[in-house]
């Protein structure tokens, strides 16, 4: 008879995790398909919820027991991922060099791509050139702000602002005892007519930030937003799954149609706004979690259309509570003017 010895035994880190196809990576008519990874050792937390990875490992599957206590098998096996190695990703984008060969552009991209934590990401000596020569630019601002959502006319302080929301600020935690951390991201809400590319500014915004979820108000819950407790299909024991809001920490959340969400959605924004911490009490699980991202939302006025009778207030039709976290509120008009109107008709015919 084999006997375990405790004392005399060798412990290993094990962990596992399920992979998720990207948004861009779905077929047609096709939800996304899901895998379990097992971690063993220094792999275990190599990356963290909402990251895009590319994973090197062996497919293995193992038989599963009909009842733990007898021999018998299914005749379906389980199916897992065994990791080897793990590469984090962005969003596929290439940066813009000039006067240098596209391969090594590739090379720097992929060298960028191989460092371990964000934070210690080193720039190449062309990079850092060409940021100092942007700096003494006296209109970077307006450049940059022209290159978000080039395709969208006008609306220059749009613009502007989400280029402030995507470069973030500076989370300030001060050394006296008890005092509060303050929070460096920047929150954003846009109001008004229909028809203004306000969903489009919002996918624009989900493109370039390189940690982001996108999601819908009338199609999100409350714990779909925060976390939620369910069961583990293969230990049968209750685990938490992150919501859009602890899958977005260090990045930015869009929310469209935030004007349809239900107000028991709504308040759980709150603390995640401010506090940047989801508190979960759930099915025996108590903790909190890290929602340190930026949320950029649009919605519409309280008639769908901008009443020029009414104040702000009653348009937005918003809590005040709520509407007090956002740092900055885009009323954006569809005014009726032909130079305009024109204008715009000739930059939609020039794309």
């Amino acid at each position: 008879a084999v006997e375990l010895v405790p004392a005399r035994s060798t412990y290993a880190d094990k962990q596992l995790t399920r992979l998720q196809e990207t948004p861009e990576a779905i077929p047609d008519g096709q939800t996304p398909h899901t895998v379990t990874l097992v971690a063993h050792a220094e792999l275990v937390d190599a990356a963290r919820p909402g990251d895009r990875l590319e994973i090197t490992g062996i497919y293995r599957g193992e038989p599963v027991r009909v009842n733990p206590r007898q021999r018998t098998v299914q005749a379906l096996y389980r199916t897992f991922i065994d990791i080897v190695h793990v590469r984090r990703l962005g969003r596929g984008r290439t940066p813009v060099v000039q006067g240098l060969d596209v391969s090594a552009a590739v090379e720097d991209a992929q060298r960028s791509n191989d460092a371990d934590e964000d934070a210690d990401a080193e720039f190449s000596e062309h990079e850092e050139t060409e940021f100092k020569r942007w700096a003494r630019d006296a209109r970077l601002l307006d450049t940059l702000a022209r290159s978000v959502a080039p395709g969208i006319h006008g609306m220059d302080d749009v613009k502007r602002g989400l280029l402030l929301q995507l470069f973030g600020g500076v989370r300030k935690q001060f050394d006296r005892a008890g005092a509060p951390r303050s929070r460096g991201d920047i929150n954003v809400l846009l109001v008004g007519d229909p028809g203004v590319s306000k969903s489009q500014l919002l996918s624009a915004v989900h493109s370039l930030a390189p940690r982001g979820v996108y999601t819908s108000g009338k199609g999100s819950s409350a714990v779909g937003l925060t976390a939620y407790v369910t069961r583990d299909p293969d230990t049968r024991q209750m685990v938490l799954e992150s919501g859009a809001l602890v899958l977005s920490d260090d990045g930015i959340c869009c929310i469209d149609e935030f004007d349809k969400m239900s107000d028991s959605t709504r308040s759980v924004l709150h603390e995640a706004m401010e506090q940047q911490t989801i508190s979960i009490a759930k099915a025996g699980i108590i903790t909190s979690l890290n929602a340190r991202c930026s949320i950029l939302a649009a919605a519409n006025p309280v008639d769908s259309k901008w009443n020029a009778r009414l104040s702000i207030v009653d348009n937005i039709n918003l809590p005040p509570t709520l509407v007090s976290r956002f740092d900055l509120v885009f009323i954006v008009l569809d005014a009726v003017d032909e130079a305009a109107d024109r204008k715009l008709a000739r930059h939609i015919v020039s794309l």
